[in-house]
């Protein structure tokens, strides 16, 4: 990068302080609609639902008088009292159910906005019902959040054969996109009116008074009213407006002020909490000028060439976590991968053993940066790297040779499996590296199973019901106990000559004990889980030869399969190769305290590619927690050299403990002074793999899918299919 290009770089960028505080401000904004909106969603939901099925069950428990009511109280002209208390009753108890569901959203907000407005208009006006109607009405055009059964069908619905199912779910995304922006601008207004007439800034005629909620402000100061009514008509920091106001609010209900307590002003305050002002606002125009001016999302064409090219290869944990930091600068960034998907890979064995599905563990890289126009994705293979000229060559076959120039460069391609030499026996005992792998061990074990039900030779059964699985760190003792689940629980009764449950699982450790890298107790509890699983385990015996229908141990012991699973051990990938530097036993490439590659200023390799003895002077483990925090490391300080901040002192891992499980009971967790067995460490481990899944799609269907496993004692994913 040029001087001149620094210097212009600089000009761009905020001090710190005005930086932080406006991000903030920022994050406020949108982000709030992302985290807390689904879950403001289902609270307001559930409320508003409760509050009208209790009055329903009231009225079904006594029909006489709910025609009574609904012939002097609140009568409709135009409905005999039987067909007005039917249909008022139906709409009462319908109408909640499905409004808590998020099932027909839409119909249901409508017509139980519809019966409050009704009541309002012709029976005891209150403030609580037209509050009520507010929030419904803003159902009716907003539609339910994430929680929601609407949310959940509308992409199938819109591509399916059932009638009108596309036009309603498009109209339905119509009235989203053009009505709730107009809808969310009219309630604040009529919010901004109504302190303006508590204010007596104007006296409000009898009616018109009838459908403002004047009471929720009873105690407020008449200048703060109008200073909180201006705000709001402005759309002008709604979310901190709306915080304010329901801190008040509460206030005067606690001292005695307020002179009718309920929950519906705080809950119709928590939707501007969550989703800020709208669309048509003075928040939005503040925050689409950040956007393009501050924060740097804008379309990638617009992009000044003077900004620096970050180059980042790799999508995986590591490459992420740098990216996500990266991003907010006022760089271009290119995410490349060879794939397009981004993988969880602690969970990989779960597809090889038939819980879940490839697309509940990976999500596609573009989506994560869907909203970001410095980040550009390229589904690509590097095949060079010319650190003299800072060009990196990817691609081939069709596409041709292509190039990129980079002013910085993060090299974060993990690993891939490792034979010690012996490259021969990948054709015979796969790894699980990739989807791929995934789907392919699925299909070899599951395939075991129909061949053994089909053969009539006994000795080929019983080669075919052994499995062999070469190596017992975290990923081995997982695809051993998950096999063995697989074979003795899940396909338990559905097979008829052969018995599943006599599978062998053999789980085969060069070393004394299985998981070599836990505490010596933990991998005793271990080892009795997976005995008590029916896993043989073989330790002190290294495999000296693969075959088809054969593994050998020692060169003596000969364990007769045709299914071996390779779990032993990994190489870097060929980055080192690329840029010709220096690297330790396993292809990682060196670096420095700075996560630099040696000799080079400009390029940084992090998680399984990088050798780093970052961790007390012991090298980082090939953990995702480990490649995240590198990749952070790496964008604060990337970020701090293009920005002249601080640079961040040397990179230092910090241990944030060691998860395994031995199928769907047992697991070990060891987090230094604090070790945990048994149930109440399966529970832990997976409330942290759920934690580290991307996409709160993946979340929901990883439950999903082990609830049906664990209580059904079914794995749904039984398809042998080729990869």
């Amino acid at each position: 990068m040029t001087n001149a290009a620094e210097m212009t770089l600089q000009e761009e960028r905020l001090s710190p302080f005005v930086r932080v505080t406006l991000r903030s401000w920022a994050k406020l904004y949108s982000g709030g609609a992302e985290v807390f909106w689904p879950f403001t969603d289902i609270i307001v939901r559930f409320f508003l639902a409760q509050s009208f099925f209790r009055s329903g069950l009231v009225k079904a428990a006594d029909w006489d008088k709910a025609v009574f009511l609904a012939a002097n109280e609140y009568p409709v002209s135009w409905m005999a009292p039987d067909t007005a208390a039917a249909v008022g009753l139906s709409i009462e108890l319908i109408g909640p159910v499905l409004l808590l569901l998020g099932f027909f959203t839409r119909p249901a907000a409508l017509a139980m906005a519809v019966l409050t407005i009704i009541s309002q208009a012709v029976y005891v006006p209150t403030t609580s019902n037209v509050l009520i109607s507010a929030m419904l009405l803003w159902y009716v055009f907003h539609g339910p959040a994430a929680f929601s059964l609407d949310r959940l069908l509308s992409s199938g619905l819109k591509n399916s054969a059932l009638p009108l199912a596309r036009t309603a779910v498009r109209f339905g995304e119509l009235l989203k996109e053009r009505g709730a922006p107009m809808a969310m601008m009219l309630i604040r207004l009529w919010l901004a009116l109504t302190l303006l007439a508590f204010a007596g800034v104007f006296e409000p005629s009898v009616a018109l008074a009838t459908w403002l909620p004047i009471t929720i402000f009873t105690g407020f100061p008449e200048w703060l009213a109008i200073v909180f009514a201006v705000l709001l008509a402005t759309g002008f920091a709604a979310s901190l407006v709306s915080y304010a106001l329901v801190l008040l609010i509460g206030l005067f209900m606690i001292v005695g002020v307020h002179p009718n307590i309920t929950f519906y002003p705080i809950l119709f305050l928590a939707i501007y909490e969550s989703r800020g002002a709208g669309s048509v606002s003075l928040d939005n125009l503040i925050y689409a000028w950040m956007e393009k001016n501050i924060l740097f999302d804008r379309d990638y064409a617009d992009i000044p060439d003077h900004w620096p090219h970050i180059v980042v290869v790799g999508a995986g944990f590591g490459g992420l976590a740098a990216v996500a930091r990266l991003k907010r600068l006022p760089v271009r960034i290119t995410l490349i991968d060879k794939r397009n998907y981004h993988l969880f890979q602690p969970l990989l064995y779960q597809i090889a053993t038939a819980t879940l599905n490839p697309a509940d563990i990976a999500t596609p890289i573009r989506s994560l940066f869907k909203p970001d126009g410095n980040v550009r994705v390229i589904k690509g293979e590097v095949s060079a790297i010319d650190a003299e000229t800072k060009t990196l060559t990817y691609g081939g076959g069709e596409l041709g040779k292509q190039s990129l120039i980079y002013d910085k460069l993060v090299l974060a391609t993990g690993a891939s499996h490792s034979y010690f030499g012996k490259d021969e026996w990948g054709a015979f005992a796969p790894g699980l590296k990739t989807v791929e792998d995934g789907v392919a061990v699925r299909g070899s074990i599951l395939e075991a199973f129909e061949q053994a039900e089909a053969s009539n030779d006994p000795e080929r059964v019983k080669r075919l019901l052994t499995f062999v699985v070469v190596g017992a760190g975290p990923t081995g003792v997982e695809l051993a106990g998950a096999i063995a689940e697989l074979a003795k629980i899940n396909v338990e009764r559905e097979f008829r000559t052969i018995d599943p449950g006599s599978a062998r699982v053999i789980l085969v450790q060069s070393g004394p004990r299985v998981l070599p890298a836990f505490p010596e107790e933990l991998a005793a509890k271990a080892a009795e889980s997976l005995e008590n699983l029916g896993v043989e385990i073989r330790t002190g015996g290294r495999v000296t030869e693969i075959a088809a229908r054969h593994v050998m141990i020692c060169d003596k012991t000969k364990i007769e399969t045709e299914t071996v699973l390779w779990a032993a051990g990994v190489t870097a990938s060929p980055a080192g190769k690329w840029l010709g530097a220096e690297c330790d036993r396993s292809g990682r490439v060196l670096v420095d305290q700075q996560l630099r590659v040696k000799g080079q200023t400009d390029v940084f390799a992090i998680g399984d590619t990088a050798g780093s003895s970052a961790w007390d002077g012991q090298p980082v483990p090939g953990l995702a927690p480990a490649a995240k925090q590198a990749g952070g490391y790496v964008g604060r300080l990337v970020e701090a050299e293009l920005l002249g901040k601080e640079s961040p002192g040397p990179f230092e891992y910090k241990h944030q403990g060691s998860l395994a499980t031995i199928g769907r009971k047992s697991a070990v967790a060891d987090f230094g002074a604090f070790k945990l067995s048994g149930a109440l460490a399966w529970w832990l481990w997976g409330v942290v793999h759920v934690g580290f899944l991307t996409g709160a799609r993946n979340r929901v269907t990883v439950i999903l899918n082990w609830g049906w496993s664990f209580f059904a004692n079914h794995a749904g994913v039984r398809l042998i299919t080729k990869s």
